[in-house]
């Protein structure tokens, strides 16, 4: 029986998305992918991150806005901090209390060492889940976790954006977008109800 090495053995040719680049070479103009056991390390954070991003976006989308109001149930009695006293986005950062984020920062390590552990001898991003999202399929697999990949990456790009907007507008997600369709209708000349 032949025994598993502890890391997984890939090249940049490996990878998901290797064979999708035009010129049939994937673009490694630093060299990130000569050793094997970075390039896996790096690959299977960034699909962490990717995750961790998709739903961020969710969050500031469906967040604090006129749509969904946070309850007033005490988040913080020694302060007297309710949750609707946080406001969404980035603004939130100055507001959570110390405590909180040491609880934040404590879930994501619990997190990290046991849900979303990664097991060296599998596939990069291929975590032990009970909702059997794994097709038994190879090829299946290979194109979820393809667009996986896209779709992390482009979140990661788009939750960055958000935070910016934010953090120059001073606004929210809601508003930033409220502000961006009354100005397009005043410029068209059509009277809005709200």
């Amino acid at each position: 029986m032949q025994q598993r090495s502890a890391v997984a053995r890939m090249g940049v040719s490996d990878l998901v998305g290797a064979s999708e680049e035009i010129s049939g070479k994937v673009w490694d103009p630093l060299g990130l992918g000569a050793d094997e056991a970075s390039l896996y390390r790096r690959r299977c954070v960034e699909i962490k991150h990717g995750r961790v991003c998709m739903v961020a976006f969710l969050g500031m989308t469906v967040g604090p806005n006129e749509l969904f109001q946070p309850t007033h149930q005490l988040l913080s009695p020694s302060l007297g901090l309710h949750f609707d006293d946080i406001p969404g986005g980035i603004a939130a950062i100055d507001s959570v209390p110390a405590a909180g984020w040491l609880q934040i920062i404590a879930l994501v390590g619990v997190h990290e060492l046991t849900i979303a552990k990664q097991d060296y001898t599998k596939e990069s991003g291929e975590i032990p889940t009970f909702l059997g999202f794994k097709s038994e399929d190879p090829e299946v697999f290979r194109n979820k976790q393809l667009k996986e990949l896209k779709n992390g990456r482009l979140a990661m790009i788009a939750v960055l954006g958000e935070l910016m907007a934010q953090k120059v507008s001073g606004m929210g997600t809601y508003e930033q977008l409220g502000l961006i369709v009354k100005d397009g209708a005043a410029l068209a000349g059509v009277e809005l109800p709200f």
